[in-house]
């Protein structure tokens, strides 16, 4: 069984889903560029009309992706992020021929608490690739990603003409790739919509600042961590986007990943939160199993701890109040 999660409603949190092995299955050619727009732009849009879901900040690697996102119910990132990958994974691989696992089992998810955290992740977002060795500004990459949109801004995306969404069965069918996999049979049935709009939500932070002054500062940070990395590198070479863009999907990093690496469920602000979140994380980890067990053994007035996602939306057991006087404490 995987470690459960706890997740509180109207908190910020930063997402980090990364391709099965380390692989670069998100390699930022045209039309990985173009499925991966369209498939954000669908999920995204249906969870901000059904769940009230925000969308902050976010960039695509060519072996993970970022997102700073919202949740107001709490444990619906875990949702959103079945329905993307799926769609995404779904369409990459009618493309490549391909089938079976395509991104690794478990997301990154953290709760972010503090106006300058949630600005941090952002910054930490959208330099991801110069941080990575890729490139020199974050302007230059080209996988998808929000540096270049404005806040409350309408984009529509068309729908790709491709893989799955191929509107020419003839042609589809005739492909090496589709007669392969077994889903020629399948083109020209979607019924995703003709297009769809992308937007990027102002986040609930600085209520001083206007949306553009936000944005500005946002940029003016990732402009400061773009020196600050470019000084560290010491002259080093940027692999660059020719490179980058030259591996294929299939490949995976030398000596793979690492096993057991550390993975953070919050990040706080000050040290005050982050004794509180780890008290909470701590208390939850102890609860949860016996309270599962209870509920196993028929007890359906069992109460689980505070945060806790699955139980309660696929079963709508009981859980404790959740502890806003410590989310929101500084």
């Amino acid at each position: 069984m995987s470690t459960p999660r706890n997740l509180y409603p109207d908190t910020v949190q930063f997402v980090t889903c990364c391709c099965t092995h380390g692989s670069y299955r998100l390699v930022p050619t045209k039309t990985v560029r173009r499925i991966v727009r369209y498939a954000f732009a669908v999920v995204s849009s249906r969870y901000r009309k059904k769940y009230g879901m925000e969308f902050y900040e976010f960039l695509f690697l060519s072996t993970h992706f970022h997102i700073v996102l919202y949740d107001r119910f709490g444990g619906r990132t875990s949702d959103f992020l079945k329905d993307l990958n799926s769609l995404i994974a779904r369409a990459l691989n009618a493309v490549r021929g391909d089938s079976g696992s395509f991104f690794a089992r478990e997301p990154g998810i953290q709760t972010v608490l503090g106006d300058a955290k949630v600005i941090k992740h952002c910054v930490y977002t959208l330099a991801n690739a110069v941080k990575a060795g890729i490139v020199h500004k974050a302007a230059h990459w080209k996988g998808f990603n929000s540096l270049r949109l404005e806040y409350g801004k309408e984009y529509v995306v068309e729908k790709p003409r491709i893989g799955l969404w191929a509107t020419k069965k003839a042609g589809h069918r005739r492909r090496r790739a589709s007669r392969r996999s077994g889903r020629a049979a399948f083109a020209g049935r979607s019924k995703l919509p003709a297009k769809a709009t992308l937007m990027l939500d102002r986040p609930r932070i600085c209520p001083e600042l206007s949306d553009a002054q936000l944005r500005a500062k946002i940029r003016e940070a990732l402009t400061r961590e773009e020196a600050r990395i470019h000084a560290k590198r010491k002259g080093k070479p940027v692999l660059g986007m020719k490179a980058a863009l030259k591996i294929h999907w299939s490949t995976t990093p030398v000596g793979g990943k690492p096993l057991f690496s550390r993975r953070p469920t919050f990040s706080t602000q000050t040290k005050a939160q982050r004794k509180k979140m780890r008290r909470l994380r701590r208390e939850f980890l102890g609860d949860y199993p016996q309270a599962l067990r209870r509920w196993n053994a028929g007890e359906r007035d069992v109460v689980f701890p505070a945060g806790t996602v699955r139980m309660k939306l696929r079963h709508n057991a009981l859980t404790e109040p959740i502890p806003f006087d410590l989310l929101l404490a500084g």
